[in-house]
């Protein structure tokens, strides 16, 4: 029997169920069971249909591929907790897995000596059971590991190779579709599916390296926040060191105001007691451990050089932004503003502003400072009309980086000698 007429409806079935497989590790959307009883259906209707009704040609072919590849990434995050991006890179694997069976199927399949004696029913047994066994091993090995956490996380650069291996993955394909077998074309369409595997290969070991790339992240993040809660204990020590001096400089004071009869003298200690309590303000607690330490290592940088720094920031709700991107996005930001203060010799003027709050489904990041000289901006970037204004387009463009892995936003509005940077960030 001719297997050749029943491969795209057999396929696009297995994409449907690759997709099933390479779904059930990811976390889920609530309520699931509708959701996936939705996109089931959803799933098999427009991708099984069109292979119903549709001629076997190339230009078919592309067709499916291109409504597999939007289908199955529209059910995946319809039902999964995953960016759209990792969407569709599970369904790159959901196609990949489902055309490498029916290849290597097709190849076992002319082998057979049995090919021109089955039966419909036979053949499709076949193919179901081979396909079980197949999408079973893939399940406990490759749609099982790949994950971390139950979540994909996927960069543009493994997107970009992702996309160029499914490129050549149905070039290939395609070719092996054109051969007609016979004793010498079935070796030439064997070496076609060895390529194919090679193919596949190179996108798993691939994604475990760009994982292996993150858990050294996730390592070098580890021994940062070591490094910043030993700075942070050291500050800590220094500030109660200065607090005990201080105690003890207050009781020579308070001795000395009780014997002073000069309203002028009684005022210069009195000035001198408000600011021996300033340390006090140094202390950020905003209900992140993260964010506590950047504030409190910025505010304490700030008042050395006789700046203001006013904070209200409620940190609960950071807790979904990485820690390293929270110290780049952050660190960079008061950086800035720090700089730029710094050149304003009036010290009524030399104040910093930061708000961090929600706003219906938002986190906002806001810091403003005044400044001086002229900021031009470009591309929503500022450019610098004079050198080392204090606005460095390197620290807003990393800024601009790290909020795009959050599907962030960023905006920066220069007015009235004022610089405002204004960080929008969607919370999952």
């Amino acid at each position: 029997m001719n297997f050749l007429p029943y491969a795209n409806l057999l396929e696009q079935i297995f994409v449907v169920l690759s997709g099933l497989v390479y779904l059930l590790p990811l976390q889920k959307r609530e309520p699931i069971e509708l959701r996936l009883l939705s996109g089931l259906i959803m799933g098999g209707t427009l991708m099984v249909g069109p292979a119903m009704v549709l001629p076997q040609n190339g230009s078919t072919n592309f067709l499916l591929v291109v409504l597999d590849l939007v289908v199955m990434s529209f059910v995946v995050y319809y039902c999964a907790t995953i960016k759209k991006s990792a969407a569709f890179y599970v369904a790159i694997w959901s196609l990949v897995t489902s055309q490498f069976f029916m290849n290597l199927w097709h190849v076992l399949y002319q082998l057979s000596p049995f090919r021109n004696n089955g039966s419909l029913a036979a053949l499709l047994w076949g193919v179901l059971g081979f396909y079980a066994v197949g999408l079973a091993i893939v399940g406990l090995t490759t749609a099982k590991c790949m994950p971390e956490k139950g979540k994909y996380h996927i960069g543009p650069r493994q997107m970009t190779s992702a996309v160029l291996f499914l490129a050549v993955f149905e070039m290939l394909d395609q070719m092996m579709r054109i051969v007609h077998f016979g004793r010498y074309n079935l070796m030439y369409y064997v070496v076609l599916l060895v390529v194919q595997l090679y193919c596949v290969s190179l996108l798993f070991i691939q994604s475990e390296l760009f994982k292996k790339s993150a858990l050294e992240k996730e390592l070098f993040t580890m021994n940062m926040l070591m490094k910043q809660q030993e700075e942070q204990y050291e500050i800590t020590r220094d500030n109660i060191d200065m607090i005990n001096q201080k105690c003890h400089d207050l009781k020579h004071q308070v001795r000395a105001l009780r014997g002073l009869a000069d309203d002028e003298s009684k005022e210069r200690y009195l000035k001198e007691l408000e600011q021996s309590v300033e340390i006090y303000g140094a202390i950020v607690k905003t209900g992140n451990d993260v964010l506590d330490t950047i504030l409190t290592e910025k505010s304490l940088s700030c008042q050395a050089k006789g700046i203001k720094i006013n904070c209200i920031a409620d940190g609960s709700k950071l807790e979904f932004v990485d820690p390293v991107d929270l110290y780049g996005i952050l660190g960079n930001a008061v950086d800035n503003a720090m700089e730029a203060v710094e050149k304003i010799s009036d010290a009524r003027m030399r104040l910093i502003d930061i708000a961090i709050f929600t706003r219906d489904r938002f986190l906002v990041i806001n810091i403003t400072n005044p400044m001086t000289g002229q900021v031009k901006l470009k591309n929503g970037l500022p450019v610098s009309t004079k050198p080392h204004n204090g606005y460095h387009g390197y620290g807003l463009r990393s800024i601009r980086h790290s909020l795009g892995r959050y599907d962030g936003t960023m905006s920066v509005n220069v007015s009235d000698h004022t610089f405002e940077l204004k960080m929008l960030l969607p919370l999952p």
